[in-house]
């Protein structure tokens, strides 16, 4: 696997981590208007992957079809915390947005330093993206805050 596709994966991987986290929060919340968010957002992070995972099978190495095990944990623990609290979609959003950020870090980096022309094309390309989803969840937090 050469640096192309390693972080073409991780990227692949971070947003496999945010689908998962969207997919469950959208089964949790009795708000159906959250649940369009999460699984519209979702999608988007979906149709990226798709892209990222076409370009990694161009190059010939194997896609990455999962997230990260430390995705895995966040995702439980966002799930326990949820049960826990009073407003389970205030602990979600939080949860989410923390996922977002991760996320976003993932793109900005892949656009800095010596990555791969191929990289920081398909990070620029999605970073705006990326960006919005990142900033309705910031804000949508926000809003849960105030």
């Amino acid at each position: 696997m050469n640096k192309t596709t390693a972080t073409l994966n991780h990227l692949v991987e971070a947003l496999n981590d945010g689908i998962e986290f969207h997919e469950h929060a959208a089964r949790e919340t009795g708000q159906p208007a959250y649940r369009d968010l999460f699984l519209n957002m979702a999608q988007v992070k979906k149709a990226i992957a798709a892209d990222l995972k076409a370009e990694v099978a161009l190059q010939g190495a194997e896609p990455d079809n999962d997230g990260t095990w430390l995705g895995g944990i966040r995702e439980g623990y966002a799930s326990l915390k949820s049960k826990m609290v009073k407003d389970a979609d205030a602990a979600w959003i939080s949860s989410i947005e923390e996922q977002e950020d991760r996320v976003l870090e993932a793109f900005r980096d892949a656009l800095e330093g010596d990555q791969p022309p191929k990289v920081r094309e398909l990070a620029a390309r999605y970073l705006p993206e990326v960006r919005k989803m990142h900033d309705q969840m910031r804000d949508l937090k926000r809003a849960k805050a105030a």
